[in-house]
């Protein structure tokens, strides 16, 4: 405990963030589904900006939080050292621990710095920050993510990754530093890479004014030249002079009067370096972690031969992590920011700003959004906004208006509450006006709160202003204005997510009117209405048994077919049944109150006993629209068979 106090502060911000860690991993082992592990994680900011830069587009999920936090990284590392590396980065601070295992285990395997092994093993992580990057920028998906130990532990191999890459690097961490010092810090690590690159801060800004004026002169340098010279440049600095020459302006400095020359610092240095026969410590390696100054009894350690600077890199990284947290709730950059069409009317559009969006929450989604909107007229560019859902379009006021295109950006929504009573013969038919319910996924929200009241069966939008919000409800039930306006302007509500959990909804939806109008519907024409029926024919089996093939149809009850969840399955099976011999069609429909799945098949290859035996599979063959294909798990499960019904 002693030897803590003597550098209190690191110890209390790294346990401090293994602490939030745990939180995170607790939440997942306790049914509150994967956290946001990711809020400030500066690496993933810097690829992020990287690709804004290249591409004008954010990988999906990055905020400016995240971005502002790799941008103080790397105005920390350039000014004062690897403050993250030594401070906060959890990843370090386990690299750390296994060391003191590996001690208390007796395990000495050495590799002396600047050895051919340590020469060759340093450029992994140099090859790593490539290659990350060149995934990201050329997807604008964060690729990292896909085997970064911390993401897949913190979400508890929950998230977007690779389980065998996650595996790998897991291994690396805990028994790559089990038997050699530091390894994943000096070998694997792909941020400290980008660290020392970012040491080496006059040669990276050379390249960068080199690759402007090549540019002026019609020569422009591509992003991946400029990624792998810094990657090479940065490793063959590293090897070759293992020290950095201007930057940082921070660095451990060594008093030869007051040193005794005990040699107590060099070996508490996490990274072995040979502090006691240095008078000023730019090793490539130093993160101004401070052990050193801890260890020494002399006070002949210090931070720029100044004893008040002792603090200063724990008071720095506060600093600069409160910095990039105030930056980045103040910036803001879009996820995609495009425009279209003849360059001379690009001129002359107007815009409109509209939040609520919430279905346009990633990069996907945007470039999604961008796609519907090419098909609208007069619309030539959208801006996208997802970590608040907000979307700007620009079109020309000549050619269309802002309610024309929001007409065009709505999607009328039907849905299925609950299903009425038999003995309930009509329902009544309620219209309200309802302030910022513009996208679909509100209308989801909604009717996830109104289907816990009595006596409500479906809700069906349709484009307004505000927009128009039909309730299907008991013929009995009578009209409660009060109630009515308590509903719609629920302010929070819990829902249960997909996989397990339950996760907290905001909402801010403002009844506006109601119609004094009210009208009424039959309940099979309700039930009807409310079912999301599809009908597939398979071209390649018409053309293969011919239309006059003799056919049956084989039809299964599925109960629960029209909920959500389910129906984002259906497009799944009916592409695995369309690659099964002698399935001609694929249909769901109702059968009275019950859904069904339709099967038409010709009756000389197939029968009810094969039908089943297909739907058994446990793995289905899909068929994707860019024409590709992939074999997945089957996202459907069948307990009941059916039987052909003609």
């Amino acid at each position: 405990m002693s030897k803590m106090k003597k550098n209190l502060w690191r110890h209390v911000l790294q346990l401090g963030v293994i602490a939030v860690i745990a939180g995170f991993i607790l939440k997942v082992f306790v049914g509150g589904g994967p956290a946001n592990v990711e809020a400030y994680c500066p690496f993933g900011g810097l690829q992020s900006l990287v690709t804004y830069l290249n591409s004008n587009t954010l990988a999906c999920s990055m905020s400016m939080v995240q971005i502002m936090m790799g941008v103080t990284l790397a105005i920390g590392v350039i000014l004062f050292s690897k403050l993250f590396c030594g401070y906060l980065c959890p990843l370090g601070t386990v690299t750390e621990w296994m060391a003191v295992l590996r001690k208390k285990m007796k395990i000495n395997i050495n590799i002396s710095t600047g050895s051919v092994v340590d020469k060759i093993l340093r450029a992994i992580k140099y090859i790593l920050l490539f290659w990350i990057f060149y995934m990201t920028i050329s997807s604008s998906e964060l690729f990292c993510k896909n085997f970064d130990p911390y993401y897949a532990i913190a979400t508890g191999f929950k998230g977007e990754l690779t389980a065998w890459m996650a595996s790998i690097s897991i291994v690396c961490l805990f028994l790559g530093n089990l038997f050699i010092n530091m390894f994943w810090c000096k070998y694997i690590c792909p941020l400290g890479a980008l660290s020392n690159v970012f040491k080496f801060t006059l040669t990276f800004l050379g390249l960068l004014i080199l690759s402007l004026i090549l540019g002026r002169f019609g020569l422009p340098m591509q992003w991946y030249w400029l990624l792998g010279a810094s990657c090479v440049i940065g490793y063959i600095f590293e090897i070759v002079y293992h020290k950095s020459k201007v930057f940082p302006l921070l660095h451990i400095t060594r008093d030869d009067e007051k040193c005794t020359h005990c040699g107590l610092c060099s070996k508490k240095c996490p990274h072995q370096i040979d502090v006691a026969n240095l008078k000023v410590v730019k090793d490539i390696d130093c993160t101004l972690c401070g052990e050193c100054m801890g260890t020494c009894n002399k006070n002949a350690l210090q931070i720029n031969r100044k004893p008040a600077f002792r603090w200063l890199p724990a008071i720095l990284v506060v600093v600069l992590f409160f910095v990039g947290l105030w930056m980045g709730t103040h910036w803001e950059l879009p996820t995609i920011d495009e425009r279209w069409g003849d360059p001379a009317k690009l001129e002359h559009l107007e815009s409109f700003e509209r939040d609520g969006m919430r279905t346009v929450k990633c990069y996907g989604s945007s470039k999604a959004f961008a796609a519907r909107m090419k098909n609208v007229p007069g619309v030539y560019g959208v801006t996208t906004y997802v970590n608040r859902f907000a979307v700007v379009v620009y079109y020309n006021p000549d050619e269309t208006s802002k309610e024309k295109v929001e007409n065009a950006m709505f999607t009328p929504v039907k849905r299925k509450l609950n299903t009425p009573p038999a003995e309930m013969e009509q329902l009544k038919v309620i219209t309200l006006g309802v302030e910022k319910l513009f996208d679909k996924m509100d209308v989801t929200f909604l009717g996830n709160i109104i289907r816990e009241k009595e006596g409500f069966y479906g809700i069906q939008t349709e484009y307004d202003c505000p927009v128009k919000v039909k309730l299907f409800m008991d013929i009995n039930k009578p009209i409660d204005k009060k109630e009515l306006s308590s509903i719609i302007e629920t302010r929070e509500f819990e829902m249960q997510v997909h996989g397990g959990g339950i996760k907290k909804v905001e909402c801010d939806y403002e009844l506006v009117n109601i119609s004094n109008q009210v009208d009424t519907i039959g309940r099979q024409e309700f039930l009807e209405m409310m079912f999301p029926a599809t009908n597939s024919r398979f071209q390649i089996a018409l053309k293969k048994y011919g239309e006059d093939a003799a056919t049956a149809v084989y039809e299964m009850p599925y109960p629960g077919l029209d909920k959500p969840l389910v129906q984002r399955q259906v497009p799944y099976l009916g592409s695995f049944l369309s690659t099964q011999d002698g399935v001609m069609g694929f249909a769901t429909a109702l059968n009275g109150d019950t859904p069904v799945i339709r099967i038409t098949y010709v009756k000389d290859v197939l029968d009810d006993d094969k039908i089943w035996e297909i739907l058994q599979t446990p793995k289905w063959k899909i068929h994707y629209t860019n024409g590709t294909t992939k074999e997945i798990d089957a996202t459907l499960t069948f307990k009941t068979p059916g039987k052909t019904v003609e």
